[in-house]
């Protein structure tokens, strides 16, 4: 064979030598890649005695307890595919949008340091147009006047909102702030604890607004931090184009969606009305304690003021996607 191969026969027996080594070597080391039928008997009896509770890697250590071999989770996942309860698949996120200027406002605050002492940017915006109707900056973490004062301001200076959007913030509890929500007939909605992605847009014009300064700042643009924040604030109302809004500015949007809103009264008897039904049929306390916003986003969907958006992925060509 060495002669017909033009090599050499000690060269020969080496190379058989070296592939020997190596198909012990693979036959000893590794997991077994097929499970024997007996094997894959025993597996699929004992997740079925186990009620379907025990997965692929519990297995994988009860295989190896039980002398069966140490099969990876994946083989055993595959072994056991058919007797595994089918998932429903995940379901999209839900956004909410708003259908016009004034039906609801938002309102967060977010922390900037200035020659070393905290200031506090509190910030309401129009969720349909997202334009910062106002804002104030105060002297560390803002109180309830600071709150009271620039909400008062920002009512009227434009017609107030159907409801104002908040983080659930011991402030809002404040007797003059509950007082000036009522007074003006505003309803109060708390976004949901540990979800920020529900005053989505609310934090991420507060990024927009960080960035922004920042950038300024970090181009040598000198002045105070409170004509930073204008500045700033003026590209974001007044200069810069939005995708989400059709190109158009936040401004323009603001003005140009404007419509009609429903009688304020028959609004908040709606809506507690709605809320006593669903308090009403509520199963556990997680609904019980949603009630409230679940009756406002009701009465918004029912009078044409909120819709539930599609794919709001940054891929502009899809077919499905938020305008």
């Amino acid at each position: 064979m060495a002669s017909a191969l033009g090599v050499k026969r000690a060269a020969l027996e080496r190379w058989m030598r070296r592939r020997e080594e190596e198909k012990g070597s693979a036959e000893r080391c590794g997991r077994p890649a097929v499970i024997g039928p007996e094997a894959r008997r025993r597996i699929r009896a004992c997740y079925r005695d186990h009620f379907g509770q025990w997965g692929p890697q519990v297995l994988a250590e009860w295989c190896v307890r039980k002398g069966l071999g140490p099969f990876s989770a994946t083989t055993i996942a595959a072994v056991i595919a058919d007797l595994r309860e089918k998932k429903e698949p995940e379901r999209p996120v839900v956004r909410y949008e708003m259908t016009a200027s004034n039906v609801m406002w938002s309102e967060d605050g977010t922390g900037f340091r200035q020659r070393g002492k905290k200031k506090e940017l509190l910030v309401v915006q129009d969720e349909r147009a997202r334009l910062k109707l106002h804002w104030r900056l105060a002297s560390g973490p803002a109180r309830a006047e600071d709150v009271h004062a620039y909400l008062a301001e920002a009512f009227s200076r434009y017609e107030p909102p159907l409801v104002l959007k908040h983080d659930g913030d011991a402030i809002f509890h404040e007797a003059r702030i509950a007082e000036l929500l009522r007074r003006h007939r505003v309803v109060e909605l708390t976004a949901p604890r540990d979800y920020p992605r529900y005053n989505g847009k609310q934090e991420r014009s507060m990024r927009d607004i960080k960035s922004y300064e920042r950038a300024m700042r970090r181009h040598g643009v000198r002045g105070s931090l409170r004509e930073r924040l204008c500045a700033t604030m003026k590209d974001l109302n007044e200069e810069r184009p939005r995708p989400v809004l059709g190109g158009r500015t936040a401004r323009e949007s603001y003005q140009q969606d404007q419509t009609p809103l429903p009688d304020r009264g028959v609004f908040i008897r709606e809506v507690a009305e709605t809320e006593r039904s669903l308090r009403a049929a509520a199963t556990s306390r997680r609904q019980r304690d949603s009630s409230h916003r679940r009756a406002v986003e009701t009465v918004l969907m029912r009078y044409g003021l909120m819709r539930i958006e599609g794919d709001v992925s940054r891929n502009y060509p899809a077919k499905v996607r938020t305008k």
